[in-house]
């Protein structure tokens, strides 16, 4: 059995199953539906290992949290499970926590969104009477440095040269709604009309419309073109309608960034790169990104400019 799964939890053609005195009871095809079922299964039995307040947390987690933050929630999960296999939560101390993210310090945003995860756990955990207090209250995060990396209309267009026209489509109206990658390709047509493109944002679950401009009408009309022969509900989609998995997007992102050489270039730059270009040609970047606060919207502007200093007259007696 793979430690990254819960005790009594096993993996077999392709399905999950409980196995318990011998007896396997199938769970689900994938992990996410896996886990929720075994927290249902196994939540009556009280036997205060972490493996069941993991599950029970991601469990009550998919019910409160964006799409996109429970499924980093599973991956961390997988984490905590390996380190604490041999400890039941009320064992857990904040010097375990500590030593824990310690040990992934080298990843910072990693380290933090463990703790986040932890956080979440521990307080369930006392909501639902399992601890007393939370291990990782007077835990701090780790300070990240802000990316500053401005994608020049030249990368850009580099890149998008290598890349594959389903990535050329999506670099396209990332670019031109300032959205998230996973946003843009989960676009419906049911949420294209002629006002614009509505998107509820899975992070935040802000909502924007984006109006529709010559622009976007272009980049929409190209992803169409895509696979005239199936339609799917989204926009984006494989040859047989589903979804467009990220992994695939991202290894199509990678291969057209070493291609064109351009380095250190993530697809969430694109976002950073048209709030900037929306802020420097007087457009509402702030509306265009959906973000609600003046902070968070700064941290995607990128200053394009170096600043000119009047150096001081010499002094004269």
């Amino acid at each position: 059995m793979s430690r990254s799964l819960p005790r009594w939890m096993h993996q077999k053609h392709g399905a999950y199953y409980l196995v318990r005195q011998n007896k396997w009871t199938r769970l689900a095809g994938n992990l996410h539906d896996a886990l929720v079922e075994y927290a249902r299964l196994t939540a009556a039995q009280g036997s205060g290992a972490i493996d069941e307040l993991v599950s029970r947390t991601l469990a009550d987690m998919k019910k409160t949290v964006a799409a996109s933050t429970y499924k980093n929630y599973t991956t961390c999960s997988r984490y905590v499970l390996k380190a604490f296999a041999d400890f039941t939560p009320q064992q857990i101390k904040p010097h375990h926590i500590a030593r824990f993210l310690d040990g992934n310090k080298d990843k910072p945003s990693m380290a933090n969104l463990l703790r986040s995860f932890l956080k979440g756990m521990f307080q369930r955990a006392v909501r639902w009477g399992i601890v007393e207090a939370n291990p990782v209250r007077d835990i701090e995060q780790f300070k990240t440095k802000k990316r500053d990396r401005y994608i020049t209309a030249d990368e850009f267009a580099r890149i998008r040269v290598e890349a594959s026209p389903t990535l050329q489509c999506l670099m396209d109206l990332a670019y031109i709604t300032g959205q998230r990658i996973g946003d843009v390709m989960n676009i419906r047509y049911a949420d294209i009309t002629e006002a614009g493109v509505f998107i509820k944002q899975q992070k935040t679950g802000n909502r924007v419309l984006i109006a529709m401009s010559p622009d976007l009408e272009a980049a929409i009309a190209q992803a169409r073109t895509l696979h005239k022969s199936v339609k799917g509900l989204t926009l984006f989609h494989k040859r047989d309608g589903s979804l467009l998995a990220y992994t695939t997007i991202y290894g199509h992102w990678k291969r057209a960034c070493t291609a064109a050489k351009v380095e250190d270039a993530h697809f969430h730059d694109i976002r950073a790169a048209a709030a900037t270009d929306a802020k420097a040609q007087g457009l509402d970047s702030r509306t265009l990104l959906g973000h609600t606060t003046e902070s968070s919207h700064n941290r995607y502007l990128r200053s394009k400019e170096t600043p000119v200093a009047t150096p001081v007259p010499v002094r004269k007696s």
